[in-house]
């Protein structure tokens, strides 16, 4: 796996998740005026995006199921010869099938969407709906289920742009440099792509989008922690101590 700072990218995400946490809940209004951009009245929302757009947005879903699916037999077979494949260790293809398991299909979809009760933005009396507008994170009743926060999509796509990116890092002596710009601009592309879709689609608001973003970007930042940078040794030894200490 390549090297990462943690600290470094441990205080960006402080930084980040304070300043989201600011804009979002100090002016909950935002998420409305970004809402109703792409919104036209008698018309609702959808009218910008294309169906290429709707076609691209499958696409890039169906990337991330297929890394996920096929992270498990890679990850049982680079275990299994002792050695990497496709230059990904076995601890790669962990991680890669742990941070979309933990990330987006538990935390995201199996706890935050089943239960924040947050409606989306088609559904809420501004937009012609008939539910009530809630504010970022604020629990509600106003969705059962597959609720607006936050975005699944966005999540996944997060985690494959952070994968792609990774990879990149993992192959640059392999590679000529302006694929590896190239590369990233298709990372950055993909997160881009997914969250204007679902905001211009009127399925998210912008802080379904951010959240979500923070939300798998800590879960990777946590899980390379415990298993590239040994931390699971480290509370294992630390609570020993407090123990024998007891």
């Amino acid at each position: 796996m390549p090297e990462v700072d943690l600290r470094k990218t441990g205080i960006w995400l402080l930084i980040g998740w304070i300043a989201a946490t600011a804009l979002f809940r100090g002016a909950p209004e935002v998420d409305l005026w970004i809402a109703a951009l792409p919104y036209r009245t008698g018309h609702g929302f959808g009218g910008l995006v294309p169906a290429s757009w709707e076609w691209l947005r499958l696409r890039i879903w169906d990337l991330s199921i297929i890394l996920f699916l096929v992270s498990i037999p890679l990850w049982a077979l680079a275990r299994k010869i002792a050695r990497p494949v496709l230059r990904v260790s076995a601890r790669g293809w962990a991680y890669v099938f742990w941070l979309y398991l933990l990330g987006p299909v538990i935390i995201v979809n199996g706890i935050l969407k089943a239960y924040s009760g947050r409606a989306r933005p088609y559904k809420i009396e501004e937009f012609g709906g008939e539910l009530t507008f809630t504010p970022v994170l604020q629990l509600s009743d106003q969705c059962s289920r597959n609720c607006s926060f936050v975005s699944g999509e966005v999540a996944a796509a997060v985690v494959l742009s952070l994968l792609i990116w990774m990879g990149l890092e993992l192959w640059r002596r392999h590679m000529q440099p302006w694929t590896i710009y190239f590369g990233r601009a298709v990372a950055v592309f993909i997160t881009g792509f997914i969250c204007a879709q679902r905001i211009v689609d009127g399925r998210h608001f912008a802080s379904d989008t951010v959240f979500a973003a923070l939300v798998v970007l800590s879960v990777a930042w946590v899980l390379y922690g415990f298993l590239n940078a040994h931390w699971a040794s480290s509370v294992h030894a630390l609570v020993r101590r407090r123990i024998r200490r007891g």
